[in-house]
């Protein structure tokens, strides 16, 4: 039998605990959290086993929750055994990392269903993620690297969980810990040397967290920062130009606006699936998406720009005919001799693939 329960201000909440790359002080940030509670007299499990040195002195009294496992190969996987947590349940789950919560291999889940649920039975989880597991940083990521990832968590996690702890160092604080060997050893520091713990990779995806974490916030919330424009089209470079143009904006502290320019009476079924595909990966990017209806697209732009006090523009390189650029008709053209109040960024074209 348990003892009584004090109350819990927020009953079913999810905490995240978000950092940059492994070994930087989530997981510990978390359990010496979940301490402090457990000395209060709340109810707090554990959903995975703290193994290491480091982490089993932060991880004393707390219990491990019902785990249930499965052997493969000679490994043994456990997972949370949901069914019994939700039958006695603790007040708070500390999860662990996000991305690992997958189930067994013979009834596998996702992790977002796994904290619905627990939320659901009145239970405040709390949990650990890398933020290059995010949907929104996980390209910006593989690109960097050109390492794929087999987790990608939705951004709806940061949406609707109730409070992100945010473990923010330095990157050169990180690469002199990592030096250090208290990251981790020497020899694993060697390899993640060469993808994650990379100075520019590190630059890279702490710029666009922080960007992540105020991205939601309306635009007229944010006056004093500069608002830069992409527009949202129909070609293939769009999911290319978008995370470009995201990298550099929120990279340099502006705020970015997506613009989709639809033609009059729509388009063919193949153009509005892959505008809506198009239309929700900005989402995800900008700190908000307009669509408007125009046959002139540079018109178009011009008075989205103005109605937003938009000062600069996003433009992939363009592809001059000879009789365009006489008569000034293309794109760039019209934008300059339009509006010269307003700096024009063309971005670089999409990388191609090397066999």
């Amino acid at each position: 039998m348990h003892a009584a329960k004090p109350a819990l201000s927020l009953q079913g909440e999810h905490r995240i605990y978000l950092s940059l790359a492994p070994g930087i002080g989530a997981t510990r940030r978390l359990l010496t959290d979940a301490q402090r509670l457990l000395t209060e007299g709340y109810r707090v499990e554990l959903s995975f086993r703290a193994q290491t040195d480091d982490l089993s002195s932060f991880a004393k009294g707390l219990q491990v929750a019902p785990l249930c496992q499965e052997h493969i190969q000679g490994r043994s996987i456990e997972a949370l055994d949901l069914d019994a947590v939700i039958a006695d349940p603790p007040q708070i789950m500390l999860l662990g990392n996000l991305a690992y919560q997958l189930g067994l291999p013979s009834n596998p889940t996702e992790p977002l269903t796994v904290v619905e649920r627990l939320r659901d039975a009145g239970i405040a989880v709390w949990s650990t993620l890398y933020a290059y597991n995010l949907s929104t940083i996980a390209p910006i990521y593989e690109r960097l690297t050109a390492q794929p990832l087999d987790v990608v968590i939705p951004e709806t996690a940061i949406d609707q969980a109730n409070d992100i702890v945010f473990i923010d160092p330095d990157p050169d604080e990180i690469l002199r810990l990592l030096d250090a060997g208290v990251l981790m050893s020497m020899a694993q520091a060697s390899i993640a040397r060469q993808t994650i713990f990379r100075r520019d990779v590190l630059t890279q995806l702490r710029a666009a967290t922080h960007a992540l974490l105020e991205i939601h916030r309306p635009i007229n919330d944010n006056s004093q920062r500069p608002i830069w424009m992409v527009c949202i089209g129909f070609n293939p470079n769009t999911i290319y130009m978008l995370q470009r143009a995201a990298d550099v904006a929120h990279g340099m502290g502006a705020l970015l606006l997506g613009l989709h320019v639809r033609p009059p009476g729509g388009g063919s079924s193949g153009y509005e699936l892959t505008m809506r595909e198009h239309l929700e990966y900005a989402e995800d990017l900008c700190n908000e998406v307009v669509v408007v209806e125009e046959k002139d697209v540079a018109t178009a732009m011009i008075n989205v720009a103005h109605e937003y006090g938009v000062t600069g523009i996003f433009l992939g390189r363009p592809v001059f005919s000879r009789w365009s650029e006489l008569r000034g008709s293309s794109l760039l053209h019209k934008l300059i001799n339009n509006d010269r109040t307003i700096d024009l960024f063309v971005l670089s074209d999409a990388p191609t693939m090397s066999h």
